[in-house]
């Protein structure tokens, strides 16, 4: 009774932080704190040994975004009833969070998802040790994948003085980048607070 009762206002400060979130700065900020918040990310950054160094830990970087369990959720005609359903659900969880027009930011939320999974690397892609090993230096990272904030990410992780990340889905980040990009504003926040 008393989670029913308190209904979104637990969660009034992120959605706050969310809705004042207007520009992509700010959004992309919001998604280098998804590792020690409430709050989601197209990036997931970890820490993990070296694959190639084990000596030596590494940042890891890897293709998110993702709210049904992989890519062929959005893409395989034989998972559209689940889809159907998880739109469903994204409407209701941004009803609840007294979300602006929560039926056409569902649909919206969906959509982009699923550019997301277009662009991201197959399971088996990501399986292969040479292809998700990519060195590079945050400069090299914003050449590469252009169109996202990469140093207000990488601050917001508490990553700002890294001097090198491994990448896992080379072709997919500039990719889920241009997404970000063209993403309309309020798209990013409502896929945000869902």
């Amino acid at each position: 009774k008393r989670v029913n009762a308190l209904g979104d206002r637990p969660l009034a400060p992120e959605l706050a932080q969310i809705r004042a979130a207007t520009s992509r700065s700010a959004l992309a900020a919001l998604m280098g704190r998804s590792a020690d918040s409430y709050y989601g990310g197209f990036f997931n950054p970890g820490i993990g040994v070296d694959a190639k160094d084990p000596d030596h830990y590494a940042i890891y970087l890897g293709q998110a975004g993702l709210g049904l369990p992989n890519r062929d959720y959005y893409l395989e005609p034989s998972f559209a009833p689940q889809k159907a359903k998880y739109q469903a659900y994204v409407a209701r969880m941004l009803t609840l969070a007294h979300w602006a027009n929560p039926e056409a930011e569902a649909k919206a939320v969906v959509d982009l998802e699923t550019a997301i999974a277009q662009a991201s690397s197959t399971r088996a892609q990501q399986r292969d040790p040479t292809a998700s090993y990519n060195p590079m230096t945050p400069a090299e990272l914003a050449a590469a994948a252009p169109g996202f904030d990469w140093t207000a990410f990488l601050k917001a992780a508490g990553l700002g003085g890294t001097k090198r990340v491994i990448v896992g889905e080379k072709s997919a980040f500039p990719q889920i980048a241009k997404i970000f990009a063209t993403t309309p504003i309020h798209t990013l926040q409502a896929w945000q607070a869902f």
